[in-house]
């Protein structure tokens, strides 16, 4: 083994590296060559001999560097697993090797995808390392921060394989969120070294934005599992450390990848989670995909990725699953959003500690509502801006959740008096076609119960009303769907809804196809009971455990003689509150 200076001239025209940005320039003195093993992080100086695949470097700032023959640059040792491009693991010497990732990691190729050009062959001259000759490893760089399981609440993004659309969905998750008014961290925890994904969800407005190269990884291909839980938990805890207030986290490759598949079945990475999308190719991924991340324990919010762009494929996916596919439009407009609040809202309520961070993303205002009074018919809105429309006055006196699956039952019936217009869904083949969609527009509209913003699809020819703006919706009505004690009754009062709405111009057949499409999201716009109205536990200290039941049970409530909570009172019943406090006593029955 031989070491030699690292002058600062040769060190400022090497090109380096995206995967070695959290290594200061400073740090670098030394090159390590001789009889060296590398390790995966291991920061490497090498020299292109071949251009192949990668034929441009992502540098540290994002910049995307043409390569040429001869030139130097700074890349770290690592593994790599792409069913698209190349399968490669860390090298055992210094002898020549393959750039496997444009972000900078140098490896040996195992196999490559068959439409992939051979990598860029390099020629390492040796290891980097610091002033006293020690070789320099990304992982003493890493953010440093808790390894403790954090308690902020995550969002999972999930897909079939690599461009599945995973990234995409994490992006449009992050708007989402922001419209809501949350602090949001975006965070990627395994996959290969490269920015593209950081740098567009820092783009759609992630108010921090880190991946597992922050956590002192070139690539977590062949890591250990608990290695990269506690990168990812570092992460995490430092995003909450800046103020954030819910975590969107991208989690690379498919399900049946190595370390995605541990993932999934982390009982403590599922504790933190709100629930997941998964984005697939097509109906058959989605369903295979749903199906085990049921399994593993995981809720499933909704499915996205490639698939929209086949509307059967949708069709299939959805009635298959009983999910909503959300289209990145959909996701950006916030409208998963409400969901992830409410299961926010219900773990707050069944937490012991009820922690802050799950009450700031349960209380998060909800996306676009107006603030100010509507008008009457066909005047606008004083200081609306943006267009907004105003359709009908209309009164507010309702609950949130019955407002909020109101506007879902709106959009899907305009979705379909908009297929009737154009002759077929958005996307479809152009035989029949009468009429093409062309965007949104916003409207509110005055329902009876309030106001209620629409995204009302335009048209390139003429102008769609929706039929049912001049409808009055009685509250009842849409709490009976809401409250309804089961899913039949749910459908039976879900068409009335429709029926009402639609008028003669919706029939009974098309009424009923929207109701099954929409079912099992008001299913899950039914909240959860809060903690405080659950019936107070008994406790009948001192007394007889069967008189107590009998007690318990003419009263109604249930009987916990376990309880430590309760207070001793002689010869009454001590009322537990579910916070385990505030016992008081009553009098025993005769």
């Amino acid at each position: 083994m031989t070491i030699s200076v690292l002058d600062s001239h040769r060190r400022n025209g090497i090109k380096r590296a995206f995967s070695t940005r959290r290594v200061p320039p400073g740090a670098m003195s030394t090159i390590i060559a001789g009889d060296v093993r590398p390790n995966a992080g291991d920061l490497v100086l090498a020299r292109v001999d071949v251009l192949g695949k990668q034929t441009k470097l992502e540098l540290t700032d994002g910049r995307r560097a043409h390569l040429f023959p001869g030139d130097e640059i700074l890349v770290s040792y690592g593994n790599r697993y792409a069913p698209d491009q190349f399968e490669a693991v860390v090298s055992d010497d210094l002898s020549p090797c393959a750039l496997v990732a444009a972000g900078g990691v140098a490896g040996v190729e195992l196999a490559r995808h068959l439409r992939v050009q051979p990598a860029t062959q390099i020629t390492p001259i040796g290891l980097v390392g610091d002033t006293s000759g020690k070789r320099i490893n990304l992982a003493q760089f890493r953010i440093e921060a808790s390894e403790q399981v954090p308690d902020l609440p995550v969002v999972l993004s999930l897909g079939t394989s690599m461009n599945a659309g995973k990234t995409l969905t994490s992006t449009s998750l992050v708007r989402g969120f922001k419209r809501a008014g949350l602090q949001v961290a975006a965070l990627k925890i395994t996959g290969t070294g490269a920015g593209g994904d950081m740098w567009i969800v820092r783009d759609a407005g992630a108010d921090v934005a880190l991946d597992f190269t922050d956590a002192g990884f070139a690539s977590t291909y062949l890591a250990p599992i608990d290695d990269i839980l506690a990168g990812a938990f570092r992460l995490i805890n430092h995003a909450a450390s800046l103020g954030c207030e819910v975590v969107v986290i991208e989690i690379a490759d498919g399900l049946q990848q190595k370390e995605t598949a541990q993932l999934i079945r982390s009982v403590v990475l599922r504790g933190l989670t709100m629930g997941c999308t998964f984005a697939s190719y097509d109906a058959m991924g989605a369903i295979c995909g749903v199906r085990e991340l049921a399994e593993a324990g995981h809720t499933v919010l909704g499915i996205s990725g490639r698939l929209g762009l086949s509307p059967l494929g949708v069709r299939e996916a959805e009635s298959a699953t009983g999910l909503r596919y959300y289209s990145p439009f959909d996701l950006q407009d916030g409208l998963l959003v409400p969901a992830i609040q409410r299961r926010a809202a219900r773990a707050f309520s069944e937490s012991r500690f009820q922690k802050y961070s799950l009450h700031a993303l349960a209380k998060a205002a909800m996306p676009a509502q107006p603030a100010y009074p509507v008008p009457p018919r066909g005047l606008a809105a004083p200081g609306a801006s943006g267009g907004l429309e105003i359709a009908s006055p209309g009164a507010p006196g309702a609950s949130e959740e019955a407002r909020e699956m109101l506007a879902i039952v709106a959009g899907h019936l305009m979705d379909h008096e908009v297929v009737l217009c154009c002759g077929m869904g958005p996307g479809g083949h152009l035989t029949g076609r009468t009429n093409r969609r062309n965007g949104f527009r916003r409207l509110v509209w005055a329902s009876g119960m309030g106001a209620i913003e629409l995204r009302v699809p335009r048209l390139r020819h003429g102008t769609y009303i929706p039929s049912f703006l001049g409808t009055a919706v009685a509250p009842g009505d849409v709490e009976a769907v809401l409250r309804a004690p089961d899913a039949c009754a749910r459908e039976v009062a879900l068409l009335g809804l429709l029926r009402t709405l639609g008028g003669p111009g919706l029939g009974r057949a098309d009424a009923m196809r929207v109701a099954a499409r929409i079912s099992h999201l008001v299913a899950d716009a039914v909240p959860a009971a809060p903690l405080a109205a659950m019936p107070p536990r008994m406790a009948w200290p001192g007394g007889d455990e069967a008189e107590a039941r009998e007690f318990a049970a003419l009263d109604g409530s249930a009987l916990d003689g376990d309880d430590e909570d309760a207070a001793e009172l002689p010869g009454g019943v001590a009322e537990v509150s579910p916070g385990g406090a505030g016992a008081r006593a009553l009098s025993p029955p005769r």
